[in-house]
């Protein structure tokens, strides 16, 4: 193989998932770039927006599209409770597929507290209107929270919910795929690579005695895999330079698979935490969510009764 292709980008991405193949790997990457930048333009256009409203706005909040800004706002926070209500009450399958209301939740506590804020002009005019804003802020940010512990936990925003099998089948089949590679081996016989690799999965692997040693471990782990991935490149850096034989192309290729082995190591051993972690935010996020309704009904009836 030629060491320029083995090395291109496209080349390392389909080794690392040999399921995909280079152009429907390539498609992937474009459609993230594009992704990433139209979402940076519309948040750059709704900051805009939002700077103009703020400094000279065109509109009250009491009436006319400002008024119905906040009709249509309140009325996408109300439709939050809907998701909650269909996954606890059986009946309501008659609404259809959770996952279309789960959708639906994600759009709606985005875009409700949005249009909220523009009603408002980014001003507060009274007490009540402050309760019912800081109840707001309270429930998007549980969300957005929310939002990156699911997705720890889940194959995917939509997907399904993984278990810890899932997780140490996938370090297992990770681990697996760089057996192979790892037989580099330098001029006296020595396997270095490997015995290095297998070192340094085996300490981020650990699973530290006590609650305050493993909550460390949990916050500190990605540095850790960081500074593991700097000590076995500059390993393969070394063997580089002393063993001839060994071909850049090789070194490159074992790079990027003990990179994934070693992400799919943190996230096994992070799962259970995210998990629980999962669990207390359901706990505290339905409250946010009901406080939100309360003190936006109470809102509504002291504007339109005074």
């Amino acid at each position: 193989m030629n060491p320029e292709n083995a090395t291109s980008p496209a080349n390392l991405a389909a080794q690392v998932m040999p399921g995909m193949d280079v152009p429907a790997r390539l498609w992937r990457s474009t459609m993230k770039v594009l992704r990433v930048a139209l979402t940076a333009t519309l948040i750059m256009t709704v900051v805009l927006l939002a700077l103009m409203v703020w400094t000279e706005p065109a509109y009250s909040p009491a009436s006319g599209a400002g008024y119905w800004m906040g009709v249509t706002g309140g009325s996408l926070m109300l439709v939050l409770l809907i998701y909650p209500l269909r996954k606890r009450i059986a009946v309501l399958w008659i609404l259809g597929p959770i996952r279309h209301w789960f959708r639906l939740h994600l759009f709606a506590g985005i875009t409700g507290p949005l249009i909220v804020l523009f009603h408002s002009t980014f001003r507060v005019g009274s007490f009540n209107a402050a309760i019912a804003l800081a109840s707001m802020l309270l429930v998007v940010s549980s969300g957005l929270i929310g939002r990156f512990l699911y997705r720890k936990i889940h194959n995917g925003l939509y997907g399904s919910r993984r278990t810890a099998s899932d997780m140490q089948a996938e370090v297992a089949a990770m681990h697996e795929r760089l057996q192979p590679l790892l037989g580099i081996r330098n001029a006296s016989g020595e396997g270095a690579i490997a015995e290095s690799f297998e070192r340094e999965a085996a300490l981020l692997g650990a699973i530290p005695a006590g609650p305050g040693a493993r909550a460390w471990q949990f916050i500190t782990l990605g540095w850790r895999r960081r500074h593991a991935m700097k000590r076995l490149r500059s390993g393969l850096l070394h063997l580089q330079r002393t063993e001839l034989l060994v071909q850049p192309a090789e070194l490159t290729r074992l790079a990027v698979h003990m990179d994934v082995a070693l992400r799919a190591v943190q996230r096994g051993v992070q799962f259970s935490t995210y998990e629980r972690l999962f669990a207390l935010w359901h706990v505290i996020h339905v409250p946010f969510l009901v406080l939100l309704v309360i003190t936006a009904v109470a809102h509504v009836v002291a504007v339109h009764a005074y």
